[in-house]
């Protein structure tokens, strides 16, 4: 998310939490900043936390437990500012679990481990109408702010709530909100329904670029589930434009693909490229070359080196020009589907 719901909630619940007939903004930033803080797992990446891990991102703070426990934390410290302790935990651990829920309903990423530590699997909404942000300083592009625009439409009854004035004459209201609804449900449901006319009108602002490899459809790639194996991802899609393959370091354990972009381990052949049906990259060349892996070479061939490998994942759709596309992609593990990636990319 680009982090503007999780803000819109934190202001809700200050406007809750206060009787003032004004916004309190010193309140609506302190409730906002406890709603960002799951997100505080990211600092694990330049800690060596691993994406996947407990601890990695959407991971032990993105849970049920995390929200309680600080939640009660809150809760005691509200003493010392003579707010009433109960009430102020629950609500605490209320807005921390929101913000679990709501990345739950994110359209790319990992799953949240909502049920750590008795349960570590990630979970996913079953509705996912909100889309990932770019990651980083590519947020700062046209997709970001295309995301951040739809958050803004998605989340503004909730900052409508937070802004409001707290007298207000109902009868003023009755226009002015039947011309937001005439405007908002149609929008939300433009962005959550995944109708074909939302990527058309993204792709135009983007000015898109998108191809498709021989037997890809859209239709197809919309029935793809995690679980499926690869023989029937290659029955419904076709060959795919390209392919990344990850393998086992030698007597080590396996990073997941995920993280072997950020890894540093020389002398390994851990990741090849495919275009085309041969390797024409690899994440270590020197490494590659020295287990005899070289450029040209067949998926048959370099597994027959390197062994069956134990994730990858294939790409279907690409730009020519190197503008924003449709990314379409479908990720293995040990054969089975483990995630379908919806997203734009530039």
């Amino acid at each position: 998310m680009a982090s503007l719901g999780h803000i819109a909630v934190g202001m809700a619940a200050a406007r809750l939490d206060r009787h003032a007939p004004v916004p309190q903004w010193s309140s609506m930033a302190w409730w906002s900043a406890l709603s960002l803080l799951p997100d505080a797992d990211v600092v694990g990446f330049a800690l060596g936390v691993r994406y996947g891990d407990p601890w990695g991102h959407r991971g032990a703070t993105h849970s049920f437990t995390f929200s309680v426990v600080v939640g009660f934390a809150v809760g005691l410290a509200a003493r010392w500012f003579k707010r009433p302790p109960g009430r102020t935990a629950l609500a605490a651990s209320l807005v921390l679990a929101s913000h679990a829920i709501l990345d739950t309903m994110t359209d790319g990423g990992l799953g949240c481990a909502l049920f750590w530590p008795f349960d570590l699997t990630r979970y996913f909404a079953p509705w996912r109408p909100i889309p990932v942000a770019p990651i980083g300083l590519d947020f700062f592009s046209p997709y970001g702010a295309i995301v951040a625009l739809t958050e803004l439409v998605l989340f503004s009854p909730v900052l409508l709530f937070a802004l409001r004035p707290r007298r207000i004459e109902t009868h003023r209201l009755a226009i002015p909100a039947a011309l937001f609804l005439a405007f908002w449900v149609p929008a939300v449901w433009l962005i959550s329904s995944g109708h074909p006319a939302r990527d058309a009108i993204v792709g135009f602002l983007l000015r898109e670029d998108t191809a498709s490899a021989s037997g890809f459809s859209e239709e197809a790639f919309q029935r793809i589930t995690p679980g499926e194996s690869d023989q029937e991802v290659r029955r419904l899609l076709g060959a795919p434009h390209s392919e990344g393959r990850f393998y086992a370091p030698r007597n080590q354990p396996f990073p997941s693909a995920v993280e072997t972009s950020a890894l540093s381990l020389p002398h390994e052949c851990l990741s090849v490229r495919f275009e085309a049906g041969v390797a024409v990259s690899a994440l270590d060349l020197d490494a590659c070359k020295q287990r005899g892996i070289e450029t040209g070479m067949s998926p048959i061939d370099v597994d027959h080196v390197l062994g069956s490998p134990s994730e990858s994942c294939s790409q279907y759709t690409w730009s020519p020009r190197d503008a924003y596309f449709r990314l379409r992609m479908v990720c293995f593990l040990n054969g089975s589907v483990t995630m379908v990636i919806r997203e734009w990319e530039h």
